[in-house]
């Protein structure tokens, strides 16, 4: 297989690299969910010279100027119908996914009066094409290599794709280089955002570890160092069928180098999303695209900005974790007045800030965080409760001869006691830490540990297992787990949520896809969606939906796109 020289001059553009004030689209108004299934806006049929009529293609309109684009799928007929709700009239450019095809420049005007009609001819895509159309676990079930080389690959994701690695033509030497330096920046770091750690140099002064060289050795195995073709045919996943095609996305897109890590919905309906590499805290109103960007002052300047868990407390008061800048940030969305909080030990280098959660702080009027990372082990990985009327912090600490409890992944139960997750594969245990005692109990998970979760209406804790792909449901009643194998290889499971009724949705890092589970039947229903995508979180909308069913709420953190997936069918 040959990347040419069209491919290498993309993969050229691959090399590594208060207030608030409003964003507004220049856009007509999105209008309210539909109400009936009936009426159509555009319809039409999806076919290609080498497959007739084509099941599971994703259709989608983006009405000229909008910032945000709606996404149907077509059926086992290879018809597609958008809403009439969802598209107002207008001149629309028409895209959609479908792996191993591509489809001219084509638009569609959409008006009040019928449907509107278009019908869609898919070209086979070429080589090129599809190397480029590729997701991230697409590449890991293609590539050789173990199960253990290409997990430790998924680290990779933190801060780009796979295409970066597979399409580069570095040897292994050359690579180790490359994977050491990675080791130098900080969690939240990206191509628009290199962040170093402040001991970088210090780093970067020794050569790579043999983790890093072992790394390093796999992907020189699998990129294209040794000529213009990869030794290993590509192998894409089949389109989606049946269920997963009864579905609607709204992508949303956000302004400048945004790059949200979390969103959340609050009563009105509108969408607040952290940024994982700027200082501000965003809004997302759904029924105009608007956005709106809350900053948030600098504490420690030349350190990282950026910020990663996102909560609310029952009040509706906004907190996040503001990463690098060490502090808690809080949003009064009324005023739009921001106020930052402090522990101790915030000005001790890269010291930072991650998970928050205030979801159940009217228990007893307190709030959970965790520091993580900085130059001396007194002042990492702690855990905090924080009185949400004076501001102090409050230190938890491990029981005698256990390790810290301050993990990666923060979830707090409905008596806001809190659960802390363990991000490492060889971890084998969860852990819930006692409000009022601070007595630690530990729960055993097999192995791979927790990353992100949430707690149900039943008190149990939903966590997503992110090295060995898998859901977990933790039941404080019986003190069992129960674990769901997600059925994507190589997808890095993030977080997963219940919906309180029949269905826990989660998402990933790598597939493209957002899962839901039944987990009485264990039926999987995989929803494509029309981009690509590097989900650390999802919010599950339980009430208000017009198909009776619950949708999610997600983002893409690396380019800078909300969606919303909506079934329409239970």
């Amino acid at each position: 297989m040959k990347a040419s020289s069209s491919l290498r001059s993309v993969l050229t553009s691959l090399a590594l690299l208060g207030a608030g004030f409003a964003i507004t689209p220049v856009v007509a108004t999105l209008p309210a969910a539909a109400q009936s299934q009936g009426a159509a806006a555009l319809t039409g049929n999806v076919s290609s010279a080498e497959e007739g009529k084509m099941e599971g293609v994703v259709v989608s309109a983006k009405r000229k100027g909008a910032t945000f684009m709606v996404s149907v799928v077509s059926n086992a007929q290879g018809e597609f119908s958008f809403p009439k709700d969802r598209l107002v009239p207008g001149d629309y450019d028409i895209t959609m996914r479908a792996i191993g095809y591509t489809l001219p420049a084509t638009t569609a005007t959409v008006a009040d009066s019928s449907p509107a009609q278009i019908d869609l001819k898919l070209n086979k895509a070429t080589h090129e094409q599809l190397a480029l159309q590729m997701s991230n676990s697409e590449w890991m079930q293609s590539a050789p290599g173990s199960n253990v080389e290409k997990t430790t690959m998924l680290r990779c994701l933190d801060c780009h794709g796979f295409q970066r690695p597979i399409f580069s033509k570095k040897n292994a030497d050359e690579m180790a280089l490359v994977v050491h330096r990675m080791s130098a920046h900080t969690a939240n770091a990206s191509p628009d955002f290199p962040f170093f750690l402040t001991d970088a140099n210090e780093t970067l002064a020794k050569p790579p570890t043999k983790g890093e060289a072992d790394l390093a050795a796999y992907i020189a195995t699998i990129n294209l160092s040794k000529g213009d073709d990869w030794s290993f045919p590509l192998k894409p996943m089949p389109r989606p069928k049946g269920k997963a095609t009864q579905v609607i996305v709204t992508t949303y897109d956000l302004p400048g180098l945004a790059a949200p890590h979390d969103t959340l919905r609050d009563a009105r309906g509108n969408v607040w999303f952290s940024d994982f590499q700027e200082q501000f805290i965003g809004k997302l109103d759904p029924k105009t695209g608007e956005t709106t960007q809350y900053p948030v002052p600098i504490s420690k300047p030349g350190f990282p900005t950026g910020s990663l868990m996102l909560t609310m407390d029952k009040e509706g008061m906004i907190w996040e974790g503001m990463m690098g800048q060490a502090q808690v940030a809080k949003l009064d969305p009324k005023t739009g007045k921001v106020d930052i909080l402090l522990a101790p030990e915030w000005d001790k280098g890269d010291t930072r800030f991650t998970m928050i959660d205030a979801l159940h702080s009217d228990v007893d009027g307190k709030l959970w965080t965790k520091t993580n990372g900085g130059p001396d082990p007194k002042h990492a990985n702690k855990l905090y409760q924080v009185d949400l009327k004076t501001g102090a912090f409050k230190e938890f600490l491990p029981p005698p001869g256990r390790r810290d409890i301050a993990a990666y992944g923060l979830v707090t139960d409905l008596d806001n006691n809190v659960y802390s997750l363990d991000n490492n594969f060889d971890q084998k245990q969860i852990w819930r830490t006692d409000a009022k005692t601070g007595e630690v109990h530990y729960i055993d998970v097999v192995n791979g540990g927790g990353r992100r979760g949430h707690i149900d209406s039943q008190n149990r804790l939903w966590f997503s297992q992110f090295y060995t792909n898998r859901y977990g449901m933790y039941d404080p009643k019986t003190d069992k787990v129960t674990q769901f194998q997600v059925p994507t290889p190589f997808a890095g499971a993030y977080d997963v949520q219940y919906d309180d009724v029949k269905y826990a949705w989660g998402a990933d890092m790598s597939t493209d896809l957002v899962q839901r589970l039944d987990p009485v039947t264990g039926e999987w229903t995989a929803y494509l969606l029309p981009i690509s995508i590097n989900t650390r979180h999802v919010d599950v909308q339980k009430t208000d939906n017009p198909y009776g069913t619950s949708s999610v709420w997600s983002e893409g953190q690396q380019n800078g796109k909300i969606v919303h997936v909506e079934p329409t069918t239970p």
